[in-house]
């Protein structure tokens, strides 16, 4: 198994304390945590708990259809975009892809479980001749934009896309548009992706997904969640330039990024972020970014005078 971040309840197990006393920078999960208004909304829809989920992924997949600018048909709820991930290349039939290393590194495992062949490139490469190709913008884990190749079939992986830029680009011919809104509404318990593709797409991916595509309580959460995508959208550029300002502030090299957190080195030696009870993101599995760490968006001032401390002994 390859690693992934937020491994909280390890982590806390290994140091000895509580999760809720660790500061999970590890998942790029959106620094103001799930909306305030969640807890109340959750209790006063316990009653979904105890009915099973509709099938079409009603009333989210309507109401995402709506927000995202396409058709009903061309809209697919998951479980998470890992969920699609998953089956995708047993779905597509694909035998080979191109994508980018070093990436986000589980579509790497399920299409070689798959027997589809991996090409990979580095980065400022063209993406190799495959069957198709896959690009995720912004990329994880160095966080810049990229552009889909044009005419060339494959995945747009947007789950750390700006919210607003989702909804300005339709369906895109032969393109599998795979998103996550978890890691916007921090609600990474809850579990829900999307996917936008033509109608065809949508029912080969569907056919290798179990018969329900999320909880109850998640498709009737998600046209709530919508009214507030803006406001993260802007929460998170705002708490980007902070983490970059104070990275920079302790001699940091950093990439730039447009996603919920950040790629970066120090000068000197790696600070000791487990003695501060901070989780990150190292990469282990890809030696190249040996002493690189991706660090995500502290929510809330303890957060940030905790990774300060961390970083500015």
């Amino acid at each position: 198994m390859l690693p992934h971040g937020g491994g909280v309840e390890a982590a806390a197990r290994a140091w000895g304390c509580e999760a809720g006393e660790v500061l999970d920078l590890s998942t790029g999960l959106h620094p103001a945590g799930p909306p305030a208004w969640l807890g109340g909304w959750l209790r006063e829809h316990a009653s979904f708990a105890g009915r099973y989920p509709d099938a079409d992924g009603e009333p989210a997949r309507s109401a995402l259809a709506a927000e995202l600018g396409v058709r009903r048909d061309e809209v697919l709820i998951a479980a998470g975009a890992q969920a699609v991930i998953e089956v995708i290349f047993q779905a597509m039939g694909w035998r080979s892809f191109a994508i980018e290393t070093p990436c986000y590194a589980e579509p790497l495992r399920c299409a070689r479980r798959a027997g589809c062949r991996v090409h990979a490139c580095a980065r400022g490469r063209a993406l190799q001749e495959a069957e198709a190709v896959w690009v995720t913008s912004p990329h994880n884990p160095d966080g810049g934009e990229r552009v889909f190749p044009e005419g060339r079939p494959g995945v747009l992986d947007e789950s750390y896309m700006p919210f607003a830029e989702r909804c300005c680009m339709g369906l895109i011919p032969g393109v599998v548009r795979l998103g996550s809104l978890t890691k916007l509404f921090a609600i990474p318990g809850l579990r829900l992706g999307y996917v936008i593709a033509e109608p065809a797409i949508i029912e080969r991916l569907r056919a290798w997904l179990p018969p329900w595509p999320a909880s109850t309580l998640a498709l009737h959460l998600l046209p709530r969640l919508l009214d507030e995508a803006d406001a993260r959208d802007a929460a998170l550029v705002a708490a980007r330039r902070r983490l970059a300002a104070l990275l920079a502030d302790a001699g940091w090299e950093m990439r730039p990024s447009r996603a919920s957190f950040v790629l970066a080195r120090p000068s000197g030696p790696m600070p000791d972020f487990a003695a501060h009870g901070i989780l990150v993101r190292h990469f282990p599995e890809w030696p190249q970014l040996a002493s690189w760490v991706r660090l995500g968006l502290p929510g809330g001032e303890d957060g940030w005078r905790r990774l300060e401390a961390a970083l500015c002994p």
